[in-house]
């Protein structure tokens, strides 16, 4: 069991032990010189030992002081670093960012990581696939310290928290050689009679639209699911296929795969991009820290 004593006190003795001068502890911690004494005294009472003798006007530490100072120092100074603010520009720490994407999520992620590459060189961030939608565990135990995911819906979750990103709209996309190329609005039969791609980041069976067309008794025949935002487009060309996707992305690849882009013929919600991060770590320096930089990229 721990010994009862204020925290204060070892801070005393690891300075005192340090300085070997009662007087440059009192400076050291803002304390009168009297102060300084009264709480020596403290502490020689509260541990039955003299801890430091005056000799040569020096405070000289005795051995029971040398063996403790052994255990109070490095724990001293351990507190000190843990309890500083992150400082991203103290090279002597370099630090990593260990954030969970899906593909397009790290897509998005593109500006942040420019920025950091180019004013904090010695930060790393490490993108790892996102295998969950929320992993909850991994954020947790600190093994993630974030996971960049989206969402279609407002979320409450007792350990999570989340900052909202930006939100965007899906479109349709299809080959310039679909016969629905020329049309310049996308009916709801002839979105049901074609063939589509999925999008399933976690090998669902169903997406948002299968949602929306369940929700007015409606389904549609999937040719192709593909975990990846990022490269579903491209099973477009020479297809006649259709695939409903990020619009933000899709007038990224739309000229160089000569797709048409089209309104979906049914309601579909926005999808949110989203940061999470375990409630466990919500006043952590670092964290928070990363957070306001990623606040100020409000979209792509």
């Amino acid at each position: 069991m721990l010994p009862n004593i204020d925290l204060n006190l070892l801070k005393l003795f690891a300075s005192l032990y340090q300085t070997a001068s009662v007087s440059k502890t009192a400076q050291e911690l803002n304390l009168s010189q009297s102060a300084c004494s009264h709480a020596l005294s403290r502490l020689r009472q509260r541990l039955a030992d003299e801890l430091f003798i005056r000799i040569d006007n020096e405070m000289v530490p005795t051995m029971f002081a040398q063996q403790i100072a052994q255990s109070v120092l490095p724990a001293m100074q351990q507190l000190t670093v843990g309890l500083k603010p992150f400082e991203p520009f103290n090279s002597d720490l370099p630090t990593c960012f260990t954030i969970a994407t899906t593909d397009y999520t790290a897509w998005c992620l593109k500006p942040l990581v420019h920025k950091f590459n180019a004013h904090y060189p010695h930060i790393s961030l490490q993108l790892v696939s996102l295998e969950q939608r929320i992993p909850q565990e991994a954020l947790r135990d600190g093994s993630l310290d974030f996971a960049c995911g989206f969402t279609h819906e407002q979320e409450k979750s007792e350990s999570i928290l989340e900052y909202s990103w930006f939100e965007d709209r899906y479109v349709t996309a299809v080959s310039k050689h679909h016969p629905l190329a020329e049309q310049t609005s996308l009916s709801l039969k002839d979105f049901l009679a074609h063939t589509h791609i999925l999008i399933a980041p976690w090998n669902e069976t169903k997406g948002i639209v299968d949602s929306m067309l369940a929700k007015i008794k409606k389904s549609r025949k999937v040719a192709i699911a593909l975990p990846h935002v990022l490269t579903a487009p491209y099973y477009l060309q020479h297809s006649h296929h259709l695939l409903t996707l990020p619009e933000t992305y899709a007038l990224q690849v739309t000229k160089p795969l000569e797709l048409v882009l089209l309104k979906p013929p049914l309601d579909i919600p926005n999808y949110k991009i989203k940061l999470y991060f375990h409630k466990t770590r919500q006043n952590d320096p670092k964290l928070t820290w990363f957070i306001e930089q990623f606040s100020q990229f409000s979209k792509l």
